[in-house]
């Protein structure tokens, strides 16, 4: 009996060590998937969970894989070095900032990135392992772009919910510029498996049909950032690879593409938020219809153009120095053409006066219709949000104010009144919060594999090199894009690049390894997994809570909102916001003691933020003591806040009643 079940056990075994391979591409599409439609992955429940998720997917490639680190290289274990010191430096910041919770929940996107980078770069990489990532990487953005493209054009047959509605589209990320940079990178992933030479005919079919798809999806955005980005990814992309078929690729695209984008941009009610009525579906089904009619042009073309690619190819091959002469003449009268053209549309004024403009231009003017702004300049803000930025970073250079603390640095430092939780640049960003070790962890941990994949995109003698040069440009415009807006906190745009990082850093099938680890190696590995993955779990249930609370206060419900707050400070004892919902909770009972002493729980554990100090203020008033000291810390920490200095001047009274009054009509401050 033991003879004949044998096989079958090798067999099982056999099959769970092929999944445990093969599963890594399909698991980064299905990640990038699940983060898009929940709102791109912006809030720490999302992102806990697919931390978990992670550590998980690790556990079973320790577990099941014959050789677990057979991908294991030094450029692996540098590119890893950066990415582990950003989230251990992210988790340990909360020493200095006194916000253990904020430094918590940068912590998990942090392990998440990491885990998703030793996922990939584990696995040995073999010559085709890149193009079969990108290959699933470009049906999930191509799903994200087809989701939102539906709420847009066809709302009447896909309508989303209200919060959707606006002049730009945003589903299913819910930020626009957020939804920009997937097209993009939808545009940029589709080019390259157009081109790719490595990919099945009916993938580089299937790729030139999707550009348009992405096209139009980046043109409803609005997004100037991320269609400056896509360009400048489509000019690395084609600098890189410089082959015949690429401009074969391009001049199939290019025609469906633009009469896409002219049909939209003739359906004016797209560009405002009247879309979904009146005229806008009429217009909205016209553009879907011309969409269809163009993918199946796109990819007509691109059929010609394999067909008429290898007598094109036979032509343009030639020998001797002749040849060469006459190629490195027509590139330079090229170069001459577009020079002169550059000249004859005065680009350089045109560059000196955008700059101008994006200096002095604050805000970009709202008209009502969101095309105006796709040739207008302005920082709308960003300049302002950098500026303080950098003040931040003067005084906290080596290791910053620590991780998620710009919100409350901003709210302090502001030169006015705007609400923004993040800097719009990753770069300063991490310098202001984490310092110069931060930003260095960073860069590591960014860098390494971009640098890579530009110098092996440039390698003609690389199978790959399409591949390469196809992460080269999508990175490099992310990463551009992500110098000016919040990009790190959307994992749905940052998941693939680190799966596609952990290929490129990885070693190559064959190399020169060592024995497999050892069961008790293994055991180890798997629960230090298990044992990073607590962390995330706990942020998760708990916010699951927290959730439940918030909800349960605002419609007045005490009783479910203290239970709770309870199991959410139970789960996560170093959050204040549980505390601040069992202090307003307590004062609405009764229990003016409990309230105060719950209030001043929530303000020890995240002591710069207003929001604490102005709990703390209400609840010492209506208990009966004076809150004028915690009034005016709360001013302190958000000068421009009108709630804050509203309270202030409410409480400025020597009369504990005419106080006790005040405070109990007081307003209640969110996040």
């Amino acid at each position: 009996m033991t003879t004949e079940l044998a096989p079958g056990a090798d067999s099982l075994r056999a099959r769970a060590r092929k999944l445990a391979h093969h599963a890594p591409a399909p698991f980064a599409a299905a990640l990038t998937l699940l983060l898009a439609f929940r709102a791109g992955g912006f809030f720490p429940s999302i992102t806990a969970i697919t931390a978990v998720a992670g550590a998980v997917a690790l556990v079973l490639r320790v577990t099941l894989a014959e050789d677990p680190f057979a991908g294991w290289s030094r450029l692996a274990a540098v590119t890893a070095l950066g990415a582990a010191g950003l989230a251990s430096l992210a988790l340990l910041s909360a020493v200095w900032s006194d916000a253990p919770a904020r430094a918590t929940l940068e912590f998990d996107r942090a392990l998440l990135y990491l885990e998703v980078l030793l996922l990939f770069a584990m696995a040995p990489r073999g010559p085709r392992t890149l193009a079969v990532l990108l290959r699933w990487l470009l049906g999930a953005f191509a799903v994200i772009c087809l989701a939102g493209l539906a709420s847009r054009i066809v709302p009447d047959v896909f309508p989303t919910s209200g919060r959707f509605v606006a002049g730009r589209l945003a589903f299913p990320l819910t930020y626009w510029n957020a939804m920009g940079m997937a097209s993009a990178i939808t545009v940029l992933l589709a080019l390259a498996n157009a081109a790719d030479a490595q990919q099945p005919r009916l993938m580089r079919v299937l790729g030139a049909a999707a550009v348009p798809v992405g096209a139009l999806a980046l043109y409803l955005t609005f997004s100037r950032g991320a269609i400056a980005a896509c360009a400048v990814g489509v000019v690395v992309y084609v600098v890189c690879v410089r082959r015949l078929r690429v401009f074969l690729a391009l001049a199939a695209v290019t025609p469906p593409t633009a009469v896409v984008l002219w049909f939209a941009y003739r359906a004016e009610e797209l560009g405002t938020d009247r879309y979904a009525e009146g005229a806008g579906p009429g217009q909205g089904h016209r553009v879907a219809l011309v969409l269809a009619l163009m993918v199946v042009a796109a990819a007509g073309l691109r059929l010609l153009a394999e067909r008429v690619e290898p007598a094109l190819r036979r032509v343009a091959r030639g020998k001797g120095p002749q040849r060469r002469a006459d190629r490195l003449g027509v590139g330079f009268a090229a170069v001459l053409v577009v020079v002169a053209a550059l000249l004859w549309v005065d680009a350089p004024g045109r560059v000196t006066d955008a700059v101008d403009s994006f200096q002095s231009g604050n805000v970009v003017p709202d008209t009502g219709d969101a095309r105006d702004r796709l040739l207008q300049v302005g920082n709308n803000g960003r300049l302002d949000f950098w500026k303080v930025t950098l003040d931040i970073w003067e005084d906290h250079r080596v290791l910053g104010t620590g991780a998620g603390t710009f919100q409350v640095e901003w709210e302090q430092r502001r030169p006015f009144f705007y609400i923004i939780r993040d800097a719009h640049s990753l770069v300063l960003e991490t310098l202001a919060e984490l310092g110069v070790v931060g930003l260095a962890f960073l860069l590591v941990m960014l860098m390494t594999p971009l640098v890579v994949a530009v110098r092996r995109g440039f390698d003609r003698e690389r199978e790959d090199r399409d591949a390469h040069a196809a992460v080269a440009a999508a990175g490099i415009a992310l990463l551009l894009h992500a110098c000016t807006d919040w990009d790190w906190e959307m994992p749905s745009l940052f998941v693939w690049f680190f799966a596609a990082s952990g290929v490129i850093v990885a070693a190559p099938l064959g190399a020169a390894r060592g024995r497999p680890p050892g069961r008790t190696a293994r055991v180890v590995v798997g629960l230090a997994c298990l044992l990073v993955a607590v962390t995330p779990w706990l942020v998760a249930s708990a916010d699951s809570a927290l959730t439940s609370a918030s909800r349960a206060f605002s419609r007045g419900d005490c009783a479910t909102a203290v239970n709770d707050a309870l199991t959410a400070r139970d789960r996560l004892p170093f959050a204040p916001e549980p505390y601040a919902i069992l202090g307003y909770c307590n004062l609405r009972g009764g229990a003016y003691a409990l309230g105060v002493e719950a209030m001043q729980s929530a303000r020890e554990r995240d002591p710069d933020n207003w929001r604490y100090a102005y709990g703390l203020a209400v609840a010492q008033a209506i208990a009966g003591r004076d809150p004028r000291p915690m009034a005016a810390e709360a001013v302190r920490l958000n000068p421009f806040e009108p709630m804050a200095t509203d309270l202030q001047k409410a409480l400025n009274s020597d009369d504990p009643a005419v106080r006790f009054r005040a405070a109990a009509r007081a307003k209640l401050p969110g996040g």
